[in-house]
């Protein structure tokens, strides 16, 4: 894969500063559990709109989740898992030796015992798929899943856990599972590539639904869950990005909707997000520009890391407007080189409307 390869030499001469660089499964894991970006769901019983997605990389990148728990309807796992197996065989045949620009393909399962029914499709497969997403993990599943696909010989498949249950938001038992899910991860974090969260499940449990005049930092019961999930998981000694969470709302041509959008991905990456899982298209092109790093953030980072180590503690940043320390700055200034590899560096003055403007001139002029 390779973020805004759909523009063109020219014009991305004109935006980057660092271009953004390729990477894909095999890619060494400092560099891959960032490049997650807008994280695409597809049911799995939608084998033309999988297929369509692998195929065209070029229009947008994404890594793709496969689905089959939610987003396959109460009784149409026999289905969907056959769609899986259809359009998997199908995509390996015609499309996976051929393409230079391969996604990275997640499978988010159900449950254990749905994990064991497509064991043969993901051993069949394993070239391809990238890892498992586990939905309401706790950390007893993370561990249950892992000993799974070593079970099957599956050793160099990631696994990504959701937390999006009430074991981790009821108030009188939260504590305890985020600390299981601490120690769950910590045991495992080279098999971990990331951390998503569920907001809709989260809300859905209190019957509350997004409304598009407010961004979800607006909602006390969505802001709490945040509030623990990087307090408890977004640990130096985990070292695991966690995925901020899906918006159904995706007209962007609606203005109140792509505004609150943007600002609501502007607060996620300032609580520390890496990414967001989307669920339509239209998402992907806001939160990927949106994933690409200032030219001002690169410089402080460069700085950062580049005089660690040296006898003065403290410098002002390259635009003069603030301090970069270098203790307490490092670890966001490793984030950011990390980033800056597969999402580039925007050149001086230039923000994330130049990139968003990129893609509509191009879909204009072909």
């Amino acid at each position: 894969m390779k973020y805004f390869n759909y523009i063109d030499d020219e014009k991305l001469d004109e935006i980057f500063y660092k271009k953004p660089q390729k990477f894909d499964k095999n890619t060494e894991k400092d560099i891959l559990k960032y490049s997650l970006g807008a994280f695409l769901y597809v049911p799995a019983n939608k084998y033309s709109q999988i297929y369509k997605s692998v195929v065209n990389q070029d229009k947008h990148p994404k890594p793709l989740a496969i689905c089959l728990e939610d987003a396959i309807g109460e009784f149409g796992e026999k289905e969907a898992i056959e769609s899986l197996e259809l359009v998997l065989r199908d995509l390996s045949e015609d499309v996976f030796g051929k393409l230079e620009n391969l996604p990275l393909i997640f499978i988010r399962v159900k449950d254990q015992e749905q994990l064991k029914r497509i064991k043969d499709i993901l051993i069949k497969n394993r070239d391809f798929i990238t890892g498992i997403i586990i939905p309401k993990a706790t950390g007893v599943l993370l561990k249950a899943f892992i000993g799974i696909l070593d079970s099957l010989g599956l050793q160099d498949m990631y696994v990504i856990p959701i937390i999006e249950s009430k074991d981790f938001i009821y108030k009188e038992i939260k504590e305890a599972y985020f600390r299981e899910m601490y120690n769950s991860i910590l045991n495992h974090k080279e098999r971990v590539l990331g951390i998503r969260i569920g907001l809709t499940d989260v809300l859905g449990m209190y019957g509350i639904r997004r409304d598009k005049n407010f961004c979800i930092y607006d909602n006390l019961i969505a802001t709490s869950f945040i509030e623990d999930v990087i307090n408890y998981l977004n640990r130096e000694e985990l070292d695991i990005p966690i995925s901020a969470g899906v918006s159904e709302l995706f007209n962007m041509e609606d203005e109140i909707i792509k505004q609150t959008y943007i600002k609501e991905i502007m607060l996620d990456k300032y609580h520390g997000f890496v990414g967001k899982t989307v669920i339509h298209p239209k998402q992907i092109e806001i939160v990927q520009s949106l994933s690409a790093v200032t030219y001002e953030d690169y410089m402080d980072a460069k700085d950062i890391i580049d005089n660690y180590h040296s006898e003065i503690g403290v410098k002002k940043s390259s635009s003069g407007e603030k301090m970069n320390e270098y203790k307490p700055h490092y670890k966001w200034a490793k984030k950011i080189m990390s980033l800056s590899y597969v999402y580039g560096v925007l050149r001086e003055g230039v923000d994330y409307n130049a990139l968003i403007g990129a893609s509509m001139q191009r879909r204009i002029r072909f």
